[in-house]
């Protein structure tokens, strides 16, 4: 640590505040610390600093999807860059998220948690927080806004027929967004899914099998757009000529294959994320919720009614 404090041109105790994340270092400092102690090789003893400290220097992250890549990217870099060991918890059914609240096997393990586009039942923070530890939540954001983003985009190019897909448990009340911008509800039109790409194909199944076909079609979830896509295609409608097609969800999927989507800064909030995270465990801040912000990214999944 002597050799470290040296080559920073700072204190040993500089050094070893920075290097455990205790408060009392500027963030710059910090920074500099770890980079010249990174250049050195060196590596603060995590069990002594555990004893000393309390620290675990390991984070909870709990995420109950996988797809929403470039966030967990984003996050797990930061953490990873700030010296903090991931724990990564994927409770992306209702066997596993069971299994986990009722066990919290993350016990005395961790430092913070970090939960990920999941949304927790009341009895599930409640959990979390007997674990006297900050939590940060990053939300999925305001799918109603992303809605109003979408629709516009659509009225802009002309649609008045539109069809509105939403993940099973979300209710009917978004039909209002519709009603909103002055677009006549077909109950035919409004339709539910699994969050899956075959969920999405059965999707698409149900509009073939209507008496006319909408001209456009929102989906609140990606991979339920991209099995609409792919029925839809395989039936031999052309995208976008006869169908349009917009994701409230953007995912390296829909991405892929062209489909227009509403995009958050993911990587960027994941960092954000962090960023809160550590300060509360600095004693800079408590547990907080953070949202996505949304942009649309039109790709060539819309076109002209």
């Amino acid at each position: 640590m002597s050799d470290v404090a040296r080559a920073a041109g700072v204190s040993a105790a500089t050094v070893s505040r920075a290097l455990r994340g205790e408060p009392g270092v500027s963030e710059a400092t910090r920074r500099y610390v770890t980079e010249v102690a990174k250049r050195m090789k060196y590596a603060i003893a995590r069990d002594a600093s555990s004893l000393a400290g309390g620290r675990r220097f390991a984070i909870a992250v709990l995420t109950g999807d996988v797809g929403r890549g470039d966030l967990l990217a984003g996050a797990e870099g930061a953490l990873r860059q700030a010296g903090f060991d991931v724990l990564l918890y994927v409770l992306g059914d209702a066997g596993s998220r069971t299994g986990f609240f009722e066990e919290m096997p993350l016990g005395r393990r961790v430092d913070g948690v970090l939960a990920l586009s999941i949304v927790l039942a009341e009895a599930e923070s409640a959990a979390l927080a007997t674990l006297d530890v900050p939590v940060v939540r990053v939300d999925d954001g305001d799918l109603r806004s992303a809605l109003r983003i979408a629709v516009g985009h659509l009225i802009g190019l002309g649609h008045r027929d539109i069809a509105l897909v939403l993940a099973d448990g979300v209710d009917e009340s978004y039909d209002e967004v519709l009603v909103a911008e002055g677009l006549e509800i077909r109950p035919e039109w409004t339709l539910w899914s699994s969050p899956t790409v075959v969920g999405g194909e059965q999707v698409a199944d149900a509009l073939l099998d209507g008496d006319r076909l909408p001209t456009a079609v929102v989906s609140s979830n990606g991979e339920v757009a991209l099995g609409v896509f792919m029925r839809l295609r395989r039936d031999g409608r052309a995208i976008p000529a006869d169908i349009s097609l917009v994701s409230l969800d953007d995912r390296d999927l829909t991405r892929a294959v062209g489909i227009t989507a509403i995009e958050g800064a993911q990587r960027e909030e994941g960092e954000r994320a962090v960023a809160a995270l550590l300060g509360s465990i600095r004693g800079d801040g408590g547990s907080s919720v953070h949202g996505l912000s949304a942009r649309l990214v039109v790709r060539d999944s819309t076109g002209p009614a």
